[in-house]
């Protein structure tokens, strides 16, 4: 099984996250080379759904959309200083850690056959009646061409 590390700190910055934005889903980034930073991004999703509906369907309970100004931030200061984008986070409150076919198309947005970034883990948290329930990694096999789940640990 392929394994996924990050430290303790950045895993418990994580979780107080998800945690703090139960009942919602929040979302985020790891990034980093010989450490882990965590940036958070903020879940847009209820505001979307709020203006359009139709288009928006579900809210921030059961989606995610990180503001795209937050989220190109963290990507250009990835590029500035030369890091790694090392995860992708979200959670899912009161629903297991699993990666949905939601998770693998946002996932693969540019090209369904294959990850937007295939050397990117995405780790997908279980938030239970709001405190972290568990935690779950998922990386690119180039031979599945697929997403399959990884072993987390943190250190």
């Amino acid at each position: 099984m392929l394994k996924m590390v990050i430290s303790r700190d950045a895993f418990e910055t994580m979780t107080s996250h998800a945690e703090r934005e139960f009942p919602f889903e929040c979302c985020g980034f790891i990034i980093g080379d010989a450490s882990d930073e965590v940036r958070p991004i903020r879940n847009i999703q209820n505001e979307r759904h709020a203006a359009d509906p139709a288009m928006f369907q579900r809210d921030a309970r059961t989606a995610y959309l990180m503001d795209p100004k937050e989220q190109l931030g963290v990507l250009q200061e990835i590029d500035r200083r030369n890091l790694k984008l090392k995860a992708v986070y979200h959670s899912h409150p009161d629903h297991d850690a699993y990666f949905s076919a939601t998770d693998r198309a946002r996932a693969c947005s540019f090209d369904p056959t294959g990850p937007d970034y295939p050397e990117t883990a995405y780790i997908v948290m279980s938030v239970r009646d709001g405190k972290f329930a568990a935690a779950a990694a998922f990386v690119w096999d180039v031979l599945e061409k697929d997403f399959v789940e990884a072993e987390l640990r943190s250190s």
